[in-house]
């Protein structure tokens, strides 16, 4: 059997593409890898340029010295192919410029020859798993685009209008959610792009990152749920959760998307924590509409966002107050209406605000802002205690 030709992928274990034109690192790398992954050896980039086309590796490890076409050039070819695949460069040569060059050109990870076997199996582990994070994230980016676009389609058909107008407000808070999973996979990547001994104390924040990332795509299916369940006219589900924490969990979705924005988000709470009764997908979707419009809204510069939320008497409280641009009075009059946006240039389909207000009324609640122009907005969110979702609230 020739070695240097592609295992059959007859299983589901992730694939490693390994380019090097020394025999001795490639087999070392194939018997290391063999019982966890499926290993494919090219002896040169323009070989291991084929197998990518042919297959979809999870993860490329590459030698940078090569004759003809070496490793930076070949690192620039992958991501001309595949701009998600992590890529682990290998060198015998500690060169520091050579590291920079190659975490300029977009190297995931950067390791010397001869490598510790424990560290690159962690190594290609992470890898593998970022690499399917960053496809899974663009697939669902994509089915989002195109699932928009077909709302649209159906929204000016008669019958299917009124289902067209609810399902582009579902597609906008995915798209929220998507933003937040965006942001954790890129921070993810970040956290590997140094160089390989800061890796272990990276460890902690990734996870950290990872978390979030899977929060939000859960809170994609749950709104998927949510969706299915007014299709078929099913009721929607009305649970008690602590107050608190639901804010606080909220906020922490978010966060991500303002740090991406250079902003602060504060998150403080007032009374012990009660539980209320009612949609927590639904409520959910009024808190990230808040927060994100808040984020839009901010400086380039010492942007700040308060989230509190208070426990009163009969009822509960949270506030989203910012420090942007403020809203005119004039625009003011208009900001609870169906596409209403300002930010139409940028993308802004004017459902946010919309949807917020109705999910509030859903459950006996109150939705009020207080802005004036330059000196920020506050959107302030009143439930009571007891509160029920009505039969409409998914409307």
């Amino acid at each position: 059997m020739n070695h240097d030709e592609p295992v059959q992928n007859d299983d589901a274990r992730p694939t490693i593409l390994v380019i090097d034109d020394e025999l001795g690192p490639r087999e070392s790398l194939r018997f290391l890898l063999k019982d966890a992954y499926h290993v494919w050896c090219a002896d040169s980039v323009e070989r291991g340029l084929a197998l990518l086309r042919q297959h979809t590796p999870d993860t490329v490890i590459m030698d940078i010295r090569m004759p003809g076409c070496n490793g930076i050039e070949g690192l620039r070819e992958i991501r001309k192919l595949d701009s998600d695949l992590a890529v682990i460069l290998l060198t015998g040569f500690a060169a520091l410029g050579t590291a920079q060059e190659a975490i300029r050109h977009e190297a995931n990870d950067y390791m010397e020859k001869p490598f510790d076997a424990a560290e690159m199996r962690r190594a290609v582990q992470r890898h593998v798993e970022q690499t399917r994070l960053r496809r899974k994230r663009d697939k669902l980016l994509s089915d989002a685009d195109a699932l928009e676009r077909r709302i649209r389609e159906l929204e000016g058909k008669g019958w299917l209008a009124e289902l067209g107008q609810v399902s582009a407000e579902f597609v906008h808070d995915l798209r929220n959610t998507l933003t937040v999973a965006s942001g954790s996979s890129s921070l993810l990547r970040m956290e590997f792009e140094g160089l390989p001994q800061q890796q272990a104390d990276a460890q902690p924040e990734t996870g950290h990152y990872l978390d979030k990332l899977e929060n939000s795509m859960k809170q994609c299916v749950d709104m998927l749920d949510s969706w299915q369940r007014l299709i078929r006219q099913t009721p929607q589900q009305q649970t008690p959760f602590p107050f608190h924490e639901f804010v606080g969990a909220c906020v922490e979705n978010a966060r991500p998307a303002a740090d991406a924005a250079h902003a602060k988000i504060a998150c403080e709470t007032s009374g012990c924590d009660t539980p209320i009764i009612g949609d927590r997908v639904q409520l959910a979707r009024v808190l990230a509409n808040l927060i994100f419009n808040a984020i839009h809204a901010l400086p380039p510069d010492h942007g700040l966002i308060r989230v509190r939320s208070e426990i009163l008497d009969t009822s509960v409280r949270v506030s989203v107050a910012d420090n942007g641009c403020g809203i005119s009075e004039q625009n003011l009059q208009h900001i609870f209406t169906a596409n209403f946006t300002t930010r139409h240039a940028l993308g802004g389909m004017g459902l946010g605000l919309f949807i917020a207000q109705k999910v509030a009324q859903a459950h006996n609640g109150t939705l009020t802002v207080e802005s004036a122009v330059n000196r920020g907005t506050t959107f302030t969110l009143v439930l009571p205690r007891a509160a029920q979702v009505k039969d409409d609230g998914a409307a």
